[in-house]
């Protein structure tokens, strides 16, 4: 069964964040902010979001709100993850990423540093499973499991002027990890998925409204489907709707040392 997660029903679960060696701020007062949608907050997150009792066999799903003039130093996580920038403007390693723009890195793949000048930046990270919080890098290295490290990025994906329909935004692979984004006209109703099957699937309203299994859902709403699920069915509001629908792979077996 989805897990449907209105983001008026999230508000109250906003919360300041201080992670040693990772909210890294200028300026005392320019505090990092998390936001909780589902799951448990990763463990040294927990006691400040108020997530020490919640479910860590659920997905794991969160607002951050990083600071203008912060960094989040290079880390890597257990857990596949995809991260939606919605907010500001940052340097993604290399990269200066703008809303709307979207990241993937697998388990064991190391990224960042995400670093915040003038103004601040704001992004969804999603989990198909709990992570208990980032492994910083390179100080981490000896944790790092001998797997593929596979990421993926895609820029200012454009949400004007686009046709009711499915744009891909990371065109779907052999194992399944893929992403797109759906237009659908003011009062449309459409089944969102992907043509290649995959291990669970999250969807993010980045505009306008819609309602699924008669719950209204607001720009930044999400749902979260299980890979045994039906696929989604959403209604959009009279002023249309956009939904980036993303999907996590599904991983073979790994038989012997891979090599980073």
């Amino acid at each position: 069964m989805p897990i449907i997660v209105d983001v008026n029903d999230t508000r109250k679960s906003r919360s300041a964040v201080r992670i040693k060696g990772f909210t890294q701020n200028t300026r005392d007062e320019d505090l990092f902010h998390a936001t909780q949608y589902m799951g448990a907050p990763p463990a040294k997150a927990a006691a400040q979001m108020g997530g020490e009792d919640a479910d860590r066999t659920l997905p794991q799903a969160y607002l951050v709100e990083q600071p203008a003039a912060s960094t989040v130093p290079p880390h890597f996580h257990d857990t596949d993850q995809f991260q939606v920038f919605t907010h500001g403007e940052a340097m993604f390693g290399k990269k200066s990423v703008q809303p709307l723009s979207l990241h993937y890195a697998a388990g064991h793949t190391p990224y960042g540093p995400i670093v915040t000048a003038e103004q601040g930046a704001h992004y969804f990270t999603l989990r198909a499973k709990w992570d208990s919080g980032g492994k910083p890098m390179p100080e981490s290295r000896d944790l790092l499991k001998p797997v593929p490290r596979v990421h993926r990025l895609a820029e200012n994906i454009t949400t004007t002027g686009a046709s009711p329909g499915r744009d891909d935004v990371l065109p779907c692979e052999a194992d399944g990890l893929g992403a797109a984004l759906f237009t659908l006209a003011p009062g449309e109703t459409s089944t969102v998925d992907l043509p290649v099957a995959g291990a669970g699937q999250y969807a993010l309203v980045v505009f306008g409204a819609v309602q699924h299994e008669g719950v209204d859902l607001a720009e930044h709403s999400c749902l979260y489907r299980f890979a045994d699920d039906a696929p989604l069915t959403l209604a959009a509001s009279q002023a249309g709707a956009q939904v980036l629908l993303m999907q996590f792979p599904i991983h073979a077996p790994i038989h012997g040392p891979i090599h980073a």
